[in-house]
């Protein structure tokens, strides 16, 4: 593939910035932006409104939100976005890379890293092995309601 010409690298670069700045809302289009963040992906979108909402989020540390950050500001021209559709916790899940899942674990993994306003997740089922044993993650529910209750812990629904 040849690189294109120095003189038409310029104009191309310009038109995409002026015609990208101030997407959805400049454009009147249903915008999607998809962000690299750690375990997958964020996807933000721009409504032809203006409206915008983030699903996914990554991790809380320094690359995730900066990279979603400069999508936000830079390519879609948000001030601010709208809407965040909540995901888990970092760490807060009931499977551990490529070691068998118990209910120890599980409970481990949990007690030791929650904080107030975190979400966790459970899997009691698995659509890529539906057969599959998952009665840690009910002992591990069982054992960690008390226990996390017993810590100042509260639980409730998120929205109606």
């Amino acid at each position: 593939m040849k690189p294109l010409p120095p003189l038409l690298t310029i104009p191309l670069l310009a038109l995409f910035a002026a015609t990208s700045a101030f997407a959805g809302l400049a454009d009147h289009t249903l915008d999607i932006y998809w962000v690299d963040v750690e375990g997958g992906g964020a996807t933000l979108i721009v409504t032809p409104t203006g409206e915008s909402i983030l699903i996914d989020s990554g991790n809380p540390f320094e690359r995730d939100p900066g990279r979603i950050h400069k999508v936000a500001t830079e390519a879609a021209g948000l001030k601010k976005i709208d809407h965040r559709l909540i995901g888990w916790s970092w760490m807060l899940w009931d499977w551990n890379w490529f070691r068998q899942r118990t209910s120890e674990s599980v409970v481990a993994r949990v007690l030791g890293r929650a904080n107030a306003g975190d979400i966790v997740v459970m899997h009691d089922g698995d659509e890529s092995a539906p057969l599959a044993d998952q009665r840690y993650t009910v002992e591990a529910t069982a054992r960690l309601i008390p226990a996390l209750r017993a810590k100042g812990f509260a639980f409730g629904t998120i929205c109606n």
